[in-house]
């Protein structure tokens, strides 16, 4: 059974995201190059996963009801946000995050800052950190929403992620607008205090955002520089780097054809480890 936060959850949820968007900066608007646009935050892509189908029309998502939109919020975003076991609070904190990054990164993220194992599902060794956590889940409250700033500013495309949408995303987190144009709010952090200290949600203030902040972070849109500071980007080249090195300290055809080999291979493996540090988060 839904812990009684969701309901509460789900309506601030709405005042985030809005309505019908097809903004060309937000990576969700896109499905296989289209852009259909999201409604109420929910995505084609995960609008034609929970119909079973491959593929919907912007005007599928358009008529997309706010009944169907809270049943996919149920269904692919609360549990595995950790919604039925977290603490109040901390609940909405992850379910937020996980519809905006994805409920694996906002796990991840929790589990970082608790400093445990890092697999994306909240279990027994997660909540067991959630207990212990110095300060209590009000302070964990507010480190775990530094730590989502801290992943949204990695987002250094400048195309779809902070850069572009940052500005909505803090206002959607802090309540804070770097602008200072919209007044201060409660935030995901400030509502999530609140309903930490009172799970009925009577204190929770519904927040305005520009559209940006309903954008999707997403850890793809992170930029090369940030990928690129996480060691495990270049362990594994080390050593082909440095044999690189050798052969090209030497002469004739043969060393170079083979150095320019492994260069291209550098290059390759590269690649394919950006990738992979950026899928993994």
């Amino acid at each position: 059974m839904a812990r009684e936060t969701l309901p509460v959850a789900l309506e601030l949820m709405f005042g985030d995201e809005g309505g019908y968007s097809n903004h060309k900066g937000d990576r969700g608007n896109w499905l296989h190059g289209v852009l259909v646009g999201t409604k109420h935050g929910v995505t084609g892509a995960t609008l034609a996963a929970h119909r079973g189908v491959k593929s919907v029309t912007a005007n599928q998502v358009k008529a997309m009801s706010r009944e169907e939109a809270e049943d996919i919020y149920r269904r692919s975003y609360w549990g595995q946000s950790g919604g039925d076991l977290l603490p109040p609070g901390l609940d909405y904190a992850a379910f937020d995050f996980g519809v905006n990054s994805g409920p694996y990164r906002a796990v991840k993220t929790l589990q970082k800052v608790l400093g445990i194992r890092e697999d994306g599902q909240v279990g027994e060794q997660t909540l067991a950190a959630v207990r212990k956590y110095p300060g209590g889940v009000s302070t964990l409250i507010r480190d775990y929403c530094d730590a989502r700033m801290r992943f949204l500013r990695s987002l250094t495309n400048g195309r779809t992620g902070f850069p572009v949408n940052g500005r909505g995303w803090t206002i959607r987190v802090t309540g804070k607008d770097p602008k200072g144009q919209w007044k201060d709010q409660p935030g995901v952090r400030g509502n999530a205090l609140r309903l930490a200290a009172d799970a009925s949600g009577r204190s929770v203030e519904k927040v305005e955002t520009p559209p940006e902040a309903g954008a999707k972070a997403d850890g793809r849109d992170t930029g090369l520089g940030e990928v690129l500071k996480k060691p495990e980007a270049w362990g594994p080249l080390g050593g082909l780097l440095s044999a690189a090195g050798a052969l090209f300290a030497g002469d004739g055809p043969v060393q170079w054809a083979l150095a320019a080999a492994m260069v291209a291979a550098v290059l390759v493996g590269l690649w394919y480890f950006v990738r992979r540090v950026r899928e993994a988060g």
